[in-house]
């Protein structure tokens, strides 16, 4: 704290002392003349609630005005009895002394001075923040069961009946019971009329303080019924006059039977208090727009305690009436209250004799209203209908207090913490997804809509603290209890405030369990205190350095990766954009298969290898035929019909379609190209007369050339492959092409493979060798069997003798698509593969080329 900071805090008004004009005093002038004329029924009545002689409550409102402005934050707040307090006080002491009496007042002075002493210590130690833990809520429930109190301390005074100072809420309300039928009528009308006219008057005179023109009436009736049936007849007792002039010196009591009798209320009344004052003084900021520095104020209400203590002050605290007022009077810098109170003991001279006509029943009444008004009805129906937890403390907070009002608020505050740290050990965990906005980066709630069956996302908001661990560890194994394919969990972290070590300890435990499994534990969006926090207590290592993800960074792109892919390979929510690339998380593409089918005899073999496929896949396979009209409708769903029902007997799902056309070619290559298929299945019939037609048929190779995808050629002999598969490559891309599809299909079948290369010279032998052994590795990595074989004799012959020789039941060739001799000299091998085999075979295709691609697009387009 620098030197010019600490002049700030110990001479507050030097920071708005340049601020006074000539206008702003005339302004503060006569904003603090209202509050006098407003502070003096408030003060008489308020301090008649604290048991106090009524001067006190004006004396109150004096000294402690001043200083409380001087060195509070606030311009506007001003000082003085408050009911609250003043209930408090009462409650605190009435059972140690007589209310009223020299003793109890020592003990009020003696009160106030510890209330001082504590808020300045709480304000020099910048604990400003300790007045938050009293919620709204216990505010609320306390004011309206002082508000019973007061209303019930005053019974006796409003019905004329005799009830002993101190008597319980309870106890009094069985004692206006028991002396109903005594009743004083005179001191009834008195109270009754008071009351009456202060609710008119608030109702329909605004501009007149009701307090005032109540008081006026009462008195002034009373006054009417003791000259007519005389004091004793009516049983009309007065205040009695006031002293007038300044507030006498006095002396708090120090001994130790009185700080041990005042210490433990000082600090109730301190907390209730400092939350008034905090509370108003900010309340009235928000309109005058003025920043407030709870720790000053703090300062401030402690000096104006501790100092008022010495001029026959009790406790005091912010008002909110005459801060109202004094706002909305036009007040601009604190000099207000110091004009207020020094036009009050101007006030006090010219009135106090008038007190001695000012009946108790009148004051009665006038509490009465002050009690009503305290009870803030709109509040606590807004909590009964928002909250019944918030409600079911509101109502304990009341009940404590009408049976002790240190229980009732100790209560209060300790059922708002213990409801606080019940909500705070369950921090928000809502699942998410990501939002369906293309580019997006952030996510939304599930709300029902799919999510990864791998990977639960997981929203997180509160506070991961050793409250709070037990909880976020339940939830996060329960997880993979109810879905163990979720192994991996990312916790979007942008409402997660604070972590402590129990909470790291929790997510590193996590962490550590879920990589056992095969998944992770990953973050995205923790702030910088709870990742420095991570990184400083050697968690981040535990967790992972790569499960940290900050903001704007493509989180489920990075994630997909680690995904399984046999789980990916059969999903159908895809809600991750790379879910929908047809690239699955081991690199491979996502196989999407379909089925071409007539329904002939010879569409048997066609349909058991591509059921096969499937689920071997695990995917969903596509089936279409194709008519020639719609009138042929009912041929074309027989056809489908009876590859269904053989896809459901093997537990393989299915999708039909039909198509309509007198080229079935041209369908059957727009349904691939529709379908977006990666594989397409189909048959081929037997040449007549037992001799292969031209090998290979025009048809199946009209196919091949115009599939966008691969082309599985299954003649009526071909059967599953359950044995080995033959796998034909060489350096080309298109080598490349078959071996990673290829090595899904073993992946998926668990077969061996024999690798297959043609070389019919040295050099080609030895490209060929080098190309095999860097083949031969993918397949070992993925712990398939496969042998490696060099064939010097044609690629067509190769193949041929090669897949009869280990008893291939799948062979899987390439077919480079290329123009000129190179497209004629590929297809010839082609054709004759598939004419002189029984077993099924795989043509792949090359990938298109990016120019390829554009150009195709703007085709479409």
């Amino acid at each position: 704290m620098n030197s010019r900071t600490l002049v700030l805090k110990l001479l507050p008004f030097l920071f708005w002392w340049p601020l006074v004009t000539r206008k702003t005093l005339k302004d503060d002038l006569l904003a603090g003349i209202s509050g006098a004329l407003i502070v003096l029924p408030q003060g008489v009545a308020f301090a008649t609630i604290a048991g106090l002689p009524p001067q006190y409550g004006l004396y109150a409102a004096m000294i402690p005005a001043i200083i409380g402005a001087l060195w509070g934050s606030s311009w506007h707040l001003v000082s003085g009895p408050t009911t609250a307090i003043s209930i408090a006080v009462f409650a605190a002491l009435s059972h140690s002394a007589e209310p009223g009496s020299a003793q109890y007042i020592q003990l009020v002075l003696t009160l106030t001075f510890l209330v001082g002493l504590f808020q300045l210590i709480l304000g020099l130690a910048r604990m400003g923040a300790l007045v938050n833990f009293i919620s709204h809520t216990v505010v609320i429930g306390f004011t309206a069961g002082a508000a019973v109190l007061i209303a019930a301390s005053q019974v006796k005074n409003f019905f004329g009946i005799d009830i002993a100072r101190g008597t319980p809420f309870y106890e009094i309300l069985h004692q206006l019971y028991l002396q109903f039928f005594d009743i004083n009528p005179w001191v009834l009308a008195v109270s009754a009329l008071t009351l009456a006219t202060g609710i008119l008057t608030k109702k329909y005179l605004k501009k007149i303080p009701y307090m005032i023109a109540a008081m006026i009436i009462g008195s002034l009736f009373a006054e009417v019924l003791v000259l007519w049936q005389g004091a004793e007849a009516t049983g009309i007792v007065t205040v009695g006059a006031l002293p007038a002039g300044l507030p006498p010196l006095s002396m708090p009591d120090f001994s130790l039977a009185t700080l041990k009798a005042t210490i433990g209320p000082a600090l109730v009344i301190t907390m209730l208090a400092l939350t008034e004052a905090v509370s108003i003084s900010r309340a009235i900021a928000v309109r005058s727009e003025q920043r407030i520095d709870g720790n000053q104020e703090f300062i401030g209400q402690g000096l104006s305690n501790l100092i008022g203590s010495f001029f026959s002050a009790y406790a005091s605290s912010g008002s909110f009436n005459r801060s109202g007022v004094n706002y909305e009077a036009g007040a601009k810098t604190p000099l207000a209250s110091v004009f207020a109170s020094i036009a009050l003991v101007l006030v006090l001279l010219v009135v106090a004799p008038l007190a001695a006509y000012l009946p108790n029943a009148a004051m009665a009444g006038i509490l009465f209203l002050v009690a009503w008004g305290l009870i803030d009805f709109h509040h606590i129906a807004h909590i009964w209908h928002s909250s019944k937890a918030e409600a079911a403390i509101l109502i304990a907070t009341l009940i404590g207090t009408l049976i002790n009002l240190e229980l009732g608020i100790f209560l209060g505050v300790f059922l708002s913490l213990l409801m606080f740290l019940y909500r705070t050990s369950k921090p928000e965990m809502i699942p998410v997804v990501p939002a369906p906005e293309k580019g997006a980066y952030h996510f939304v709630r599930a709300k029902g809509r799919p999510e990864c069956p791998q990977m639960r996302i997981l929203r997180m908001t509160g506070s991961l603290y050793f409250g709070a661990a037990s909880y976020v560890q339940q939830v996060l194994q329960q997880i993979d209890e109810e879905n163990p394919h979720q192994k991996s969990v990312l916790l979007t972290c942008s409402g997660l405030s604070y972590i402590d070590i129990a909470g790291a300890e929790v997510l590193a435990q996590e962490a550590r369990r879920r990589r056992r499994l095969g998944g992770g534990l990953y973050f995205y969006r923790l702030n910088q205190t709870n990742a420095a926090l991570l990184r400083q207590g050697g968690y981040t290592h535990e967790i992972g350095e790569g499960a940290f993800f900050p903001v704007m960074t493509n989180v489920t792109s990075a994630l997909y990766w680690t995904l399984d892919p046999d789980v990916c390979r059969t999903c159908k929510t895809r809600i991750f954009d790379e879910c929908n690339k047809g690239v699955l998380p081991d690199g491979f593409r996502r196989q999407r298969l379909l089925l071409a089918t007539d329904g002939s005899e010879f569409s048997h073999a066609p349909e058991d290898v591509a059921i096969a496929l499937a689920g071997q896949f695990g995917v969903t396979l596509d089936i279409m035929t194709c008519v020639g009209s719609a009138d042929d409708d009912e041929i074309a769903r027989a056809r489908l019909a009876q590859s269904e029902r053989k896809a459901a007997q093997a537990g393989v799902a299915s999708e039909t379609l039909i198509r309509y056309g007198k080229e079935p070619i041209a369908e059957v290559v727009a349904a691939a190209k529709a379908a977006d298929s990666n594989i397409l299945i189909v048959g081929r019939r037997p040449a007549a007369g037992g001799v292969k037609e031209r090998l290979l048929g025009d048809n199946a190779e009209q196919i091949i050339v115009g599939s966008p995808c691969h082309v599985l050629v299954a003649n009526w002999q071909a059967q599953p492959w359950r044995q080995r598969l033959l796998v034909s490559t060489d350096a080309t891309p298109i080598g490349s092409t078959v071996v990673e599809v290829a090595l899904q299909i073993a992946k998926a079948g668990k077969l061996p493979v024999t690798l297959l290369a043609a070389a019919q010279s040295e050099a080609e032998r030895t490209a060929a060798a080098e190309d095999l052994d860097s083949k031969l590795g993918l397949f070992k990595v993925e712990g398939i069997d496969c042998t490696p074989v060099i064939i010097d004799m044609p690629l067509d012959r190769a193949i041929i003798d090669t897949a009869k020789e280990v008893g291939a039941d799948l062979v899987v060739i390439g077919n480079d698509q290329q123009k000129g001799l190179s497209r004629k000299l590929t297809g010839q091998t082609t054709e004759r593969v598939i004419g002189s085999l029984d077993c099924a075979v795989l043509v792949v295709k090359r990938p298109p080329e990016p120019n390829e691609l554009v150009a195709a697009m703007r085709k479409q387009a």
